[in-house]
């Protein structure tokens, strides 16, 4: 299959994009930053070195939430376009393919890297609530917005 990419696609990415963001900054701030900063056995001081190289962290969140919001929107389209499963159009077709991209990718790999690493089981709880929740409202925005029929089109 050929897909054209316009305007409305890459408008999809930018919300999706943000979506995620805004989710992560609120997640792991006043949600439960407090919770996660514990779960990795960080102290108030440990706080002060994070924030000066916060910036690089910030960045690199950014463009992993973009290219995700890319991924997804261009799964989403496929997905719909080959009638998976038959997918249901609209907000059910979005949740059903974050939630499993999140099911089969991240949660997967998540926990198991977790375990190897000795991570707390309340740590990877946090973490991949997280990545459930964002990824469910990335693939909501995609399917009831930019992304659902408009955004990548078959030629």
């Amino acid at each position: 299959m050929s897909v054209m990419f316009d305007a409305n696609f890459f408008i999809g990415v930018i919300v999706a994009t943000t979506v995620s963001f805004v989710i992560g900054g609120i997640w792991y701030g006043p949600a439960f930053g407090k919770a996660w900063m514990a779960a990795l056995g960080k102290t108030e001081a440990d706080m002060e070195a994070m924030r000066k190289r916060a910036s690089k962290g910030f960045a690199a969140g950014l463009v992993g939430a973009f290219i995700a919001s890319f991924v997804l929107g261009l799964l989403i389209q496929y997905a719909r376009d080959a009638n998976v499963a038959g997918l249901p159009k609209g907000i059910a077709g979005g949740l059903i393919v974050g939630f499993l991209v999140w099911f089969g990718f991240l949660m997967t790999t998540g926990v198991s890297g977790a375990i190897f690493e000795g991570r707390p089981g309340r740590l990877v709880g946090i973490n991949q609530g997280f990545w459930i929740l964002s990824y469910l409202l990335m693939g909501r925005s995609w399917a009831t917005g930019f992304g659902s029929e408009r955004a990548c089109r078959p030629r």
